[in-house]
Parts: C-alpha cells; structure tokens; sequence
C-alpha cells in the first residue's frame, strides 16, 4: 500500500469516525458513512472494501456493528463478499427510469422520485389461486407466472416485488433467462408484446405484518410492520396485463399514488 493510498484510507477512517455525531443507530451511522464514500468515488464498482478487522481496528466501532452494518449493505446489493477472497462493490446496477407504482419522494418534497434498482431473484409458474387470477386467459389454465424482485430505493431501503402475468401472452418474457431481466422495464415489454397502451390501473394498499420472505429479501426483521400494495394494469378497456405485488417496510418516505395518462404512458414498473 503506498503512502498516498494509506493518507487516503486514513482521512476515510477519520470521517467514518466522526459519523458517530448523528443520532442514529451505529451500524446505520456506518452503513451511511461507507455508503457516501462509495457514491463520491472512494472505492469503484469491484474495488476490494477494507477488512471487519480494519474497520474494527481503525474505527470506535466493534467488530459486530461493523459486521452488521457491511450486512446491510449486501442485502441492498451494494457490495459483495466472498468467502476467503474479501468484500467488494458490487457492480452497477440499471435504474429504472420514471416509475409507476413506487414513487417514493425525496426529503425536499419535490415531484423527484428516488431512483429504483431491480434485481430478479426467481421466475416460477403460480399455482396457488389468487388474486392474479385475473390474468387466466380461461378459469384454471396454469400459465401465471411470477417474477420475485428486490428492488432497492435509492439504496435506503429494500421492497419486495411479486410481479405476475400469463406466459401464453407472453413467451418471450417467459423464457428470457433471468440474468437479463435485471433493470429491464417490465411495463413496457408487456405493452410492445401486447400491442397495446396500460391505459388503467387499480391499486389497493393495505397495512399488514411483513410475511416472512418478504421480511428476507428486504432485509427487515421478521414482524415488521409495512404495506402490501396490489396493482393490476389493464390494457384497452378490459385486457388485464400483469398484477402485482409490492412489499413496502417502514421506511420514512411518502409515496406517491397518483396516476395521469402521461405517466401510465411513460411510466415503467
């Protein structure tokens, strides 16, 4: 390590130190502190991340906040660990651009919605009955399939997406494998396939205790409180294209709900 390399971690440690002013809760005062310092540049996308040790060793932090904290930051995707090689930012991921159903805002209260940053976790055909029923192109035809996503908000906090459509409507995002569906806009994909415009959506919020999986994939403790938002699109004047299932923690920020014809035209899921 050279000089100005050991300068520049140093300064680092320094301000991750001084993280300790703020009043929240020490590992999210780390989490916060390694998070800026990837975001202005100090560590690039694949870039090796400081041991626990030396975190540990050079911050007034213990071993278990700062092992709690990089824990956090792997269930955002923010950075990767390896066993036995290290722990690293992880590569950037696409946003998505101009979202329909969560419009989280920023703390200036502008009409600026938080960046979105999918990642697919599985695809399966639904067989339970449900509410996604609806998509049958006949009663009982078993072609649902479900796309599970975790989508991080501005890498603030987790939300669980069940997305759901009929694969007879459409193959091609059936059998896309789902290393590519990644930041892609599923809205839209399922409008061009179909031919036509979202010109309607139905939403629903509910308060509910978080399910188990949801509590996982988001990363929130098993209990937590948050809301489940249903949202079915429809298509010409009664062609249903998806429903879905939206998982929200508590989290601080307002959400807009709202709907216009200009955004369920530009808008992505």
């Amino acid at each position: 390590m050279t000089q100005s390399t050991k300068a520049n971690l140093g300064a680092l440690f320094a301000r991750l130190s001084n993280a300790q002013a703020s009043g929240l809760p020490k590992y999210m005062q780390l989490r916060d502190s390694i998070l800026e310092a990837i975001r202005g540049g100090h560590w690039a996308a694949g870039e090796q991340l400081p041991t626990e040790v030396e975190f540990t060793r050079n911050t007034p932090y213990s071993l278990g906040t700062v092992q709690r904290s990089l824990r956090a930051l792997v269930e955002a995707g923010i950075i990767v660990r390896t066993q036995g090689s290290g722990t690293y930012v992880a590569p950037s991921r696409a946003s998505i651009e101009e979202p329909l159903h969560l419009r989280f805002l920023g703390t200036d209260g502008e009409p600026r919605f938080l960046p979105l940053f999918p990642e697919v976790i599985e695809r399966m055909t639904e067989t339970r009955a449900g509410p996604w029923d609806v998509l049958h192109n006949a009663p009982g035809d078993g072609d649902i399939v479900r796309i599970d996503r975790r989508l991080s908000v501005n890498h603030e906090f987790n939300v669980y997406s069940q997305f759901y459509f009929n694969a007879r409507q459409f193959p091609t995002v059936a059998r896309t494998p789902i290393n590519r569906l990644d930041g892609v806009n599923l809205k839209q994909i399922l409008g061009q396939s179909l031919g036509l415009p979202i010109t309607t959506i139905h939403q629903s919020i509910c308060l509910i205790t978080l399910p188990t999986k949801a509590c996982r994939v988001t990363g929130a403790k098993h209990g937590t409180k948050g809301m489940l938002l249903e949202s079915v699109a429809m298509a010409g004047r009664d062609t249903p294209v998806y429903f879905l299932h939206s998982y929200i923690p508590d989290n601080g920020r307002k959400l807009d709900c709202s709907m216009t014809a200009e955004r369920l035209t530009k808008s992505s899921v």
